[in-house]
């Protein structure tokens, strides 16, 4: 009988130090004097996250009120050399080729928009030295413009600026074109 009391007592008293042995491994156990001192050491976590200002370079001319600003791709001699630069003022000029049913290939010019204010020339990350080797020029323009001036980017075959004295107000016809007739040389 002794033998089983014995059994019985290991058992019990294995179980028990099981339990106080899992307790104290795998869980925090902490008086109420511990706990304030972790909540006094843990520092405070800033309620305003700080966003990173974006140093932007080649800096853009800020757009005025009710109009956008839209992008072009230009190439240096189409792009007036180089000389373009905020504040500045342009014509647009969208040039496309069209095949007629003979099957005569001709060229058209047409001007899209007169007098534009030119917001940026180049990239924002590009080097003012970059920024004047420039093959996007950004553009102000009204929301009815900027949807001409999309269309012409996807239908035309590119663009040409031409450069504006600041003070001349002149303008145009509207939708003043040009179109010639391409000939090739035959071999």
């Amino acid at each position: 009988m002794k033998t089983k009391r014995i059994w019985m007592w290991s058992v019990i008293f294995g179980a028990f130090a099981t339990v106080i042995v899992y307790v104290a491994l795998f869980t925090n156990l902490t008086t109420d004097a511990e706990t304030e001192v972790k909540k006094v050491e843990e520092p405070e976590v800033a309620t305003e996250t700080a966003i990173p200002k974006r140093e932007i370079p080649n800096s853009i001319v800020e757009v005025t009120e009710g109009n956008r600003a839209i992008s072009i791709d230009v190439e240096l001699a189409p792009g007036v050399s180089g000389y373009v630069e905020p504040n500045s003022f342009v014509d647009v000029i969208a040039y496309e080729t069209m095949i007629d049913e003979e099957e005569k290939e001709f060229k058209s010019a047409v001007m899209i928009l007169q007098k534009v204010k030119v917001l940026s020339s180049g990239k924002s990350p590009d080097s003012t030295e970059e920024a004047l080797h420039y093959v996007t020029v950004t553009l102000e323009v009204t929301p009815e413009e900027g949807v001409s001036l999309s269309l012409a980017a996807k239908d035309k075959d590119g663009f040409y600026l031409m450069l504006r004295n600041s003070e001349d107000d002149g303008t145009v016809k509207e939708g003043l074109k040009e179109t010639r007739q391409v000939y090739k040389e035959t071999e």
